[in-house]
């Protein structure tokens, strides 16, 4: 079967306090959603299913290889949205600013991993953080003007200085999530757009 794994960009404790409160707002309605436990809360590089223990140390050492050419830098979460759209929303996530950087580790990540015979994703990369998957169109009007009203909610930034190889565990409570590697950039100043203006 193999090891279940994802590459990602983790999220901090004060971020994921943040979007907390929110879910718990968000609860007190009747929605039919299965909403992220906040310790999962991530965002998906790449993600893998099930490899070999073999493959995941391949993975490991283009991640060492990959990671040096990144300098740390800053994300800003603000905006929500459902997928694939408005109409038939499935998935509630919250939008990132300045998704350069994500989008240039992904593509480096997806071609440094085909070269060692793991397929490239299909559909292009689109970085966002999910937090809940609607399982019913219940009340489906009230949850879309509820997140269309605060659509521009600022929830927070993060400095992300590092990748991490994720092992995924599918539980009867849900999927939990453990490090497996962590892969640190270049240490070199902060890349932050206000910072240079």
């Amino acid at each position: 079967m193999g090891i279940r794994t994802f590459i990602s960009i983790n999220i901090d404790e004060a971020l994921k306090k943040e979007i907390n409160h929110f879910i718990t707002d968000l609860k007190r309605h009747s929605f039919d959603v299965r909403w992220v436990p906040v310790e999962n809360l991530h965002i998906t590089l790449k993600f893998l299913g099930h490899i070999s223990e073999e493959t995941v140390e391949r993975v490991k050492d283009s991640l060492y290889n990959i990671a040096p050419l990144f300098r740390p830098f800053r994300l800003r979460f603000n905006g929500m949205g459902f997928f694939p759209d408005m109409k038939r929303p499935r998935v509630i996530w919250i939008d990132i600013s300045d998704k350069d950087n994500l989008k240039s580790l992904n593509k480096e990540i997806e071609e440094r991993l085909t070269r060692i015979g793991l397929k490239k994703e299909d559909r292009e990369f689109s970085p966002h953080l999910t937090i809940g998957r609607v399982r019913s169109l219940k009340d489906r009007e009230k949850l879309i003007g509820l997140i269309e009203n605060i659509k521009d909610r600022e929830f927070g930034i993060i400095d992300v200085d590092r990748v991490f190889l994720m092992k995924s565990e599918l539980r009867p409570g849900g999927a939990q999530y453990s490090v497996i590697g962590e892969f640190p950039f270049k240490r070199l100043q902060l890349q932050d757009k206000e910072e240079k203006g």
